[in-house]
């Protein structure tokens, strides 16, 4: 039980970083900063660490024959360690789900970033319209394939 309360206050100590770097690199992509580089280098370090403390718990869950922390803590007799580590899994499940409000968002930004930069490239190229930006936008134009079609 020892060494699950271990991996389990690992990686709540670990995820919990993650909100604050998350929000960060959020506010750089709305402001239109280009001080990404500093959030990144943080969140890759965390989620190199949280890759090492993920092998550690599978081999665990596979040494002691369960498939998740919480089946495995549910078996235990009850007693102040199992309380910890319940504890510490709802913390763990808490961060997690922050985490994936902030990386839907971090999503939504990227590829409204990415689209916002494909509009604009086309239109530098002259390069006619797809069905995404109307087929009026064709007038005029010399080229009958998009800038980022794959087949060209």
């Amino acid at each position: 039980m020892d060494e699950t309360i271990k991996i389990l206050r690992e990686q709540t100590v670990l995820c919990s970083r993650l909100p604050e770097l998350f929000n960060q690199l959020i506010d750089i992509l709305k402001n239109h900063s280009s001080e990404v580089y500093e959030p990144i280098q943080k969140i890759s370090l965390i989620m190199r660490e949280l890759s090492k403390s993920e092998k550690k718990s599978k081999e665990f869950l596979i040494k002691v024959n369960a498939s998740s922390f919480a089946e495995y803590v549910s078996a235990q007799e009850k007693d102040i360690r199992r309380d910890v580590a319940q504890s510490l899994l709802k913390k763990l499940i808490a961060v997690q789900v922050q985490l994936k409000t902030r990386l839907a968002e971090l999503n939504r930004l990227l590829k409204q970033g990415r689209d916002f930069i494909e509009f604009n490239l086309n239109i530098l190229a002259r390069i006619s319209a797809s069905e995404t930006y109307g087929s009026g936008a064709q007038t005029g134009s010399q080229r009958t394939r998009r800038m980022f079609e794959a087949n060209i």
